[in-house]
């Protein structure tokens, strides 16, 4: 039986102000001039449902928006993009997310974050139930960035997800609450697919070898652990098999949204029924594309453009 969505993202959106070429010193200086600068959305949730939509993925955020002025910004600008706006829950209350993102002249960035207030929040009882019905696939992005959600309420969710039939995929953030490492023991054994980086895995685990890192997921009810390596490519792990999949070689102007770009091909392509290895591959496209343009979700344009990018594009050989 079809459903109405190929993916459902839960996680939560923010208000992006992207400004380049900006020196490491810059907090120490008076001025510093940025070559470049952008007003867009961004946060995973956001980031991995324009990046699935634009491959050509029936998608829809599930997301948190307010009617201040950064969340109007925010909501217009997803009004151009071919996501599914119908599941966004748009609150007088919400005060907004917002994130200065600072890109150095190396295409690294640091952020500087406004959090939102307590009714940016997702609440599980904000989840309609359909929205799980009706998905091939639902992400989370990202665990230890959702208040309202993290632990028990998203392992919750994701369970009813996956009794429908639902692939369920997730991502992690850094800590800001300070909840723990172990906060999200009770989600693993509902995660189809667990898509860390390895600085957050880290942090989880304690281990920086990536098969400790997956055997700790593993041992903890993930189904499989795609860890994304950065310029390094990505380690994929599951009970029956693993392997390395190396990265494309491009020129890095900014690499915000990376990750969740690389989300978002992985699921696309699962769910067009690819071999992992060729899962994986795409993904490594996908994101490396978003690391030539600005943005956290503006330079992957459909998935001819990746496929035409993976066969013209040389690959960096690592001895692993």
């Amino acid at each position: 039986m079809s459903k109405k969505y190929d993916a459902v993202c839960i996680g939560f959106i923010v208000q992006d102000i992207i400004v380049t070429d900006i020196p490491k010193d810059a907090l120490s200086k008076d001025t510093s001039v940025a070559k470049e600068a952008m007003i867009t959305s961004g946060g995973d949730a956001g980031n991995e449902a324009v990046t699935l939509a634009h491959l050509g993925s029936r998608t829809a955020p599930l997301v948190k928006i307010g009617r201040d002025a950064i969340g109007n910004s925010i909501y217009a600008g997803l009004e151009h993009e071919p996501v599914d706006l119908s599941l966004i829950i748009r609150d007088d209350k919400a005060e907004m997310m917002m994130a200065i993102v600072v890109i150095q002249p190396d295409g690294e960035r640091s952020f500087l974050v406004k959090r939102g207030n307590r009714h940016y929040q997702l609440l599980p009882e904000e989840i309609p139930e359909e929205a799980l019905q009706e998905a091939r696939a639902v992400t989370v992005g990202s665990l230890f960035c959702l208040p309202g959600l993290d632990g028990a309420p998203i392992a919750g969710i994701l369970k009813r997800a996956r009794s429908y039939g639902a692939i369920t995929l997730c991502d992690m953030s850094h800590d800001l609450d300070r909840i723990g490492p172990e906060a999200q023991l009770p989600v693993y054994p509902h995660v189809d697919y667990m898509v860390p980086s390895l600085e957050e895995a880290l942090y989880v685990t304690g281990e920086t070898d990536p098969d400790k890192i997956a055997d700790y997921f593993l041992s903890h009810g993930a189904g499989n652990v795609v860890l994304k390596l950065g310029a390094e490519g990505c380690f994929f792990k599951n009970h029956e098999k693993r392997f390395f999949t190396d990265p494309y070689v491009v020129t890095a102007i900014d690499t915000t949204g990376c990750g969740d770009n690389f989300l978002g091909g992985f699921t696309h392509a699962l769910l067009k029924g690819w071999p992992v290895e060729k899962c994986t591959e795409f993904a490594c496209a996908v994101g490396a594309i978003n690391a030539t343009g600005l943005g956290a979700h503006h330079t992957v344009k459909s998935e001819r453009q990746v496929l035409s990018f993976m066969e013209k594009t040389p690959r960096r050989h690592i001895e692993r």
